[in-house]
């Protein structure tokens, strides 16, 4: 079965788009369900990729795709960004498989891109009756507002729950009697998961979906187009909603299993090919005009999301996360330091949105770092790490210190013996799926005591921390989705980083060390034992706001 690589595409010097894909020749373009992604695609991908090349498109707003600049896009919006994607990518015509909100969008292109379509597929087309759109864009979609005590984690998730229950979920009633049974914990957590990383913009998707004139618009279809039921799903009832259908078009019924579904797809596909030319390979997504170009390389066997920013002849810094966090909380200061740098930072392997590889060594980690170099033909750098992050940087400077120029360490978990081998078992709690959604607000909690205590988990009067608290909801959001999508990997490798003597690790290290911490730094009482460690280190303080730490971290690198 093909083997799926994920890439991005940036629009016009500015909006990127994600996607994944598979396979060789003619190309098959896949449009999401809301709030998806083009992962829940994953079956079709593999499928259509052993004939064509399957080319899934994370929709604007969703997945890893930057959102559309309209406050309440429609449909037409969507449409044009797919027409926007394909002209990037060098696709001139298709065939265009949408599933849901996806069949929507892939009607509306259809409707407006007649000759840039071969053949559509409607898996699942929301034809729903205008009083059903009105109800639904009322009462479907309730605002997303991240919440001091984290229930917004548990509401998204119980609602999802109870979509696999009744259909609308808000209409909870014996005729609203969802047909499928209660979905798997897996499968709940992937689309809670989709939802969680759209935040407050996946409304976008789905108002636009229940705005849209579904069951007027596709009858004045010019291309082929087949509207597929799938057994148990919610919309199979609409293909009864469609009445007659434009000349090329027709209804089939596809079972409920997604790969039995797309191996069903593939015979109409292949009639449908004649007319399409080869796809060309993928390409590096072009650098923005401004801000963070996000895009992944392979190196060291492994796929790794990078984000970088600054001049490409700038002196290069790279910047590790406080793994088992992700990248994407370190936005502002790569934007801030690529000012006079060439900033590239990275999900280790096994975190954020790198591929989903098992907990390594630290000694590993940091040979993943030096072979994501050795791809980009860096030969020295700077090397900025935090938190957990640190252990790895610490590692990779002693295993080739002629590459780092300076390393910088934020908020290192330097402990003396005693206190890692007490904190390390205990500090990142196991995630275990639970169907109430307990999961999420455990780990909401944890996070949210770190600012309270010392350890987080010991909240007794002599662990309270008399520090002004940090607490802004939709980092904490932000953190903890980042550490959910790799959720089996959160406890292993913070113990993994956390039982790595980096105190007496860091006496060993050569190159120039500046060691510090901001005030509300779970670690910063590591700060002085750090840089008592290691000749000739310097200590600092490190302020709160981004572009202050910014602007302290590029004085010290200078």
């Amino acid at each position: 079965m093909a083997a799926i690589t994920r890439h991005f595409v940036t629009i016009n010097g500015g909006r990127q788009v994600h996607y994944r894909r598979a396979g060789k020749g003619p190309a098959v373009v896949l449009l999401h369900a809301s709030p998806s992604s083009s992962l829940a695609l994953t079956p079709f991908i593999k499928v259509f990729g052993d004939h064509v090349t399957a080319i899934a498109l994370d929709t604007p707003g969703f997945g890893l795709s930057d959102p559309l600049p309209a406050r309440a896009p429609q449909i037409r919006d969507y449409a044009r960004a797919v027409a926007e994607a394909l002209d990037a990518l060098g696709i001139k015509r298709c065939i265009l498989f949408g599933t849901h909100t996806g069949a929507t969008i892939a009607c509306d292109f259809t409707l407006r891109y007649p000759g840039r379509v071969a053949l559509a597929l409607f898996d699942g087309y929301p034809a729903f009756p205008t009083q059903e759109r009105r109800d639904n864009l009322a009462h479907y979609i309730p605002p997303f507002e991240p919440t001091w005590n984290g229930t917004h984690l548990t509401d998204f998730w119980l609602r999802y729950r109870e979509m696999s229950i009744f259909w609308p979920w808000y209409k909870r009633d014996r005729a609203h009697r969802a047909i499928a049974g209660t979905w798997p914990l897996d499968r709940t957590h992937a689309i809670v998961m989709a939802g969680l990383l759209a935040g407050r913009g996946y409304a976008k998707g789905y108002a636009a979906v229940f705005r849209y004139p579904c069951t007027s618009a596709f009858k004045q279809l010019k291309r082929p187009a087949c509207f597929v039921g799938r057994e148990e799903d919610s919309l199979i009832r609409t293909l009864k909603e469609l009445g007659d259908l434009p000349a090329g078009s027709w209804t089939e019924v596809f079972p409920k299993d997604d790969h039995a579904a797309a191996q069903s797809y593939v015979p109409i596909i292949k009639k449908h090919l004649k007319a399409l030319t080869p796809t060309r390979r993928p390409r590096a997504a072009a650098a923005r005009g401004a801000g963070v170009t996000r895009d992944y390389v392979r190196a060291g066997g492994h796929e790794i999301l990078l984000r970088q920013a600054g001049a490409a002849s700038a002196v290069p810094l790279l910047m590790l996360p406080a793994a088992p966090s992700a990248s994407d909380l370190m936005n502002p200061l790569i934007g801030a330091l690529s000012a006079s740098r060439r900033v590239i930072a990275f999900d280790p392997p096994g975190v954020g949105d790198s591929d989903s590889a098992a907990v390594a060594s630290v000694e590993a980690q940091a040979t993943a770092t030096l072979a994501l170099a050795d791809r980009l033909k860096i030969a020295a750098f700077d090397l900025y790490a935090a938190g957990g992050g640190t252990a790895i940087a610490t590692a990779v400077a002693l295993a080739e210190p002629e590459r780092v120029r300076t390393l910088f360490l934020e908020g290192p978990p330097a402990l003396d013996d005693a206190t890692r081998h007490a904190i390390a078992p205990h500090y990142a709690r196991p995630i275990e799926l639970a169907a109430d959604g307990r999961h999420l607000t455990a780990l909401w909690e944890a996070l949210r005591y770190e600012q309270l205590y010392w350890p987080w988990y010991n909240t007794q009067r002599s662990a309270v921390r008399e520090i002004e608290p940090q607490f802004d909801t939709d980092q904490l959001t932000l953190r903890t989705v980042g550490i959910l999508k790799q959720y089996r990997n959160f406890a292993p490798m913070a113990r993994t980083l956390l039982s790595y003597p980096l105190l007496s690790r860091l006496a060993r290290v050569k190159p120039p060390m500046v060691i510090g911490a901001t005030p509300s730094d779970p670690f910063v009482g590591c700060v002085d034992a750090a840089g008592a460690a290691v000749t000739g280190a310097k200590t600092v303080m490190l302020p709160e706001p981004p572009e202050a730490k910014a602007a302290l971290i590029a004085r010290y690198l200078s």
